[in-house]
């Protein structure tokens, strides 16, 4: 199914949160398509057979990934060779590939953290977007490409997938250890003729970096929180767009769901230190401006689990326009904001 409707339309095709198989939700993932151009936010576990459902590869433009949290990535190689070149189903361009880029070191809370991990973890590292990318098409799915580049004829993937590491602006004074997350201004990662598309670092953590998105267009504003604790750095990247759609926990419920032990001790600290409780979303809302609020990325994501009236009630109580709790496959259209044309004449300009 092409979505080749003109304007701006935000699909949810995954909203369960964390990396716990649910058989009610997909895990996160968000298209935004402008004028029929697709653009995906995160890859989260059978969020690949949502996005037919509302778009066609050949709509395809980009893929974005907020961090390299496996909740967030499991779906990627499927999005990225599903539309290689078969015939009706392919992309009708390179498809470019932004997320995070390999930190200097692996993330710690401090020095002292940093010498604990570095035993716990020994030789192990981390990875950027480029490395992940070359990782699935040249070791993961390699047997699966040479075969089908020598028996259908098919061209070199890297030919229509181009993967970046996101490189934060020099005067950003960041650091995996001392400053994860400093106060900053959105800074531009990708523009075309349709949008532009901003970022910012938020707080989830150890996980480093993390990144907040901001698509404009000339329609209207979407925002895509990531995971993040309450941030005045998504604050400040939402500020007066017309649909948020943030993360949101309900930490007693997911914890309910798990047995006692060090293990759940230690998912306890990250989840209450990476994530933005029910009962703040609604301020970040509200501190931001935003048009409308909708919640995904929902723990726990199982049926049943997550009292979602209450989460969307909590909300409301602080922040005063529409709230939504999203499901798999909803759709919000995003207004017009301006003329198409002119917004588009002044974006040529500005680029």
């Amino acid at each position: 199914m092409s979505n080749s409707a003109p304007g701006m339309f935000v699909h949810t095709l995954g909203t369960g949160g964390g990396p716990i198989v649910s058989n009610s939700r997909a895990g996160t993932s968000t298209v935004i398509t402008v004028d029929g151009a697709a653009y995906v936010i995160d890859c989260g576990m059978g969020s690949i057979r949502n996005y037919r459902s509302s778009c066609a590869w050949s709509d395809l433009r980009a893929v974005f990934l907020t961090h390299h949290h496996s909740d967030h990535v499991y779906d990627l190689g499927s999005f990225l060779v599903t539309g290689w070149q078969v015939p009706g189903e392919s992309f009708s361009r390179p498809i470019q590939v932004f997320g995070p880029g390999r930190p200097a070191r692996v993330p710690a809370l401090d020095s002292e953290h940093a010498a604990h991990i570095d035993a716990r973890i020994g030789a192990r590292g981390m990875a950027g977007t480029v490395e992940i990318v070359d990782a699935l098409l040249d070791r993961v799915f390699a047997s699966d490409i040479c075969i089908r580049m020598a028996d259908e004829g098919r061209e070199e993937p890297h030919n229509w997938v181009v993967a970046h590491d996101i490189a934060l602006p020099e005067s950003v004074p960041a650091d995996p250890i001392d400053a994860r997350h400093p106060a900053m201004d959105p800074f531009e990662i990708y523009r075309d003729e349709l949008v532009s598309i901003t970022a910012i670092l938020v707080d989830h953590r150890l996980c480093y970096p993390a990144f907040a998105f901001r698509l404009d267009s000339a329609y209207g504003s979407v925002v895509v929180s990531g995971d993040t604790a309450y941030s005045e750095n998504c604050i400040r990247l939402a500020r007066g767009a017309d649909l948020l759609l943030h993360e949101v926990m309900d930490l007693e419920a997911i914890l309910a769901t798990f047995p006692d032990g060090p293990t759940r001790d230690g998912i306890e600290i990250h989840l209450r230190e990476s994530h933005t409780s029910y009962d703040e979303v609604g301020k970040v809302a509200r501190e931001a401006g935003v048009g409308r609020l909708v919640l995904h990325h929902i723990v726990p994501n199982t049926p049943g689990t997550a009292d979602l009236r209450k989460m969307q009630a909590a909300a409301a109580r602080d922040f005063s326009g529409p709230v939504h709790v999203a499901e798999d496959n909803d759709r919000f259209d995003v207004p017009l904001a301006i003329e198409p044309d002119a917004a588009r004449q002044g974006a040529e300009v500005m680029a």
